[in-house]
């Protein structure tokens, strides 16, 4: 009998942090066995943190629902100087954590930090840019997106915020997504960036043996979501999925992209 779709709880006991990382990031091009590539969520961040001029230095970022992973991080970190990484899964924050202190049994980013890098037309900069980010995350820190207070007490709100493929796997319905998304624009600083990158029209993603659950949402569901939380300047931009009759482990139609502004009132 197969195993039933894993989420919520079952995190705890069935995320493999490292299948996970060897199933998706190993490359930029390369992300799993049918050829979907995160390329262009790479190219959008760097467009949006470079571009817009919205980030000034100095700034601080809260990265939600980080996973086990950094690279959302690489384009803010030119202009963040204080990261503060908030996760669900204990494994996940310890593979960032590995990360930043250079853990022999770290996950290896360096290809993903050479592609931003040439991104930004200083491909020697790399190297340097690692040292940055390993230098700017200053807390990983728990967190529930399906509870009322789903972070610990923070002192402070962010210039930005980021969240990359988190809040459609964390919330079980719509209604628990929308109250995430408002928990999570009491932290952002009116006039703050937030950029988000996610998947559409997925039921569920694997590795590792196991069915995870996600949200079955679009992208105009999305903009209504964060219309109401109190953003403005709303954009939103979608990759369709490449192959996706023949794609194992999900059932996405594409990739998305969303940036805006928390509205200054």
């Amino acid at each position: 009998m197969a195993a039933p779709i894993q989420k919520g709880t079952d995190y705890h006991k069935t995320f493999g942090s490292k299948a996970y990382l060897k199933t998706f990031y190993t490359s930029p091009e390369c992300i799993d066995e049918d050829g979907e590539a995160l390329t262009p969520i790479f190219k959008e961040f760097h467009e949006i943190f470079n571009s817009t001029g919205r980030l000034k230095p100095e700034s601080r970022l809260l990265d939600v629902g980080s996973g086990p992973t950094i690279h959302q991080l690489i384009s803010a970190s030119r202009f963040c100087t204080e990261i503060v990484c908030a996760e669900y899964i204990e494994n996940n924050r310890t593979e960032i954590e590995k990360w930043v202190k250079k853990d022999p049994d770290m996950h290896d980013w360096a290809p993903f930090f050479k592609f931003v890098a040439d991104l930004e037309g200083d491909s020697s900069s790399w190297e340097a840019r690692q040292s940055h980010l390993r230098d700017a995350i200053k807390e990983v820190i728990p967190c529930d997106l399906t509870k009322p207070e789903p972070f610990p007490p923070l002192q402070y709100q962010f210039d930005v915020v980021t969240i990359s493929f988190c809040l459609e796997v964390a919330c079980p319905d719509r209604e628990t997504y929308s109250a995430a998304v408002r928990n999570i624009t009491r932290l952002l600083k009116p006039g703050g960036t937030l950029a988000l990158a996610g998947v559409t029209n997925q039921t569920f993603y694997s590795f590792g043996g196991y069915k995870f659950f996600t949200l079955h949402i679009d992208s105009s569901f999305m903009r209504e979501v964060f219309e109401k939380a109190g953003y403005v300047d709303i954009n939103i931009k979608s990759f369709p999925a490449t192959n996706p009759e023949n794609n194992t482990v999900s059932d996405c139609d594409g990739l998305v992209v969303l940036h805006a502004r928390k509205a200054e009132i």
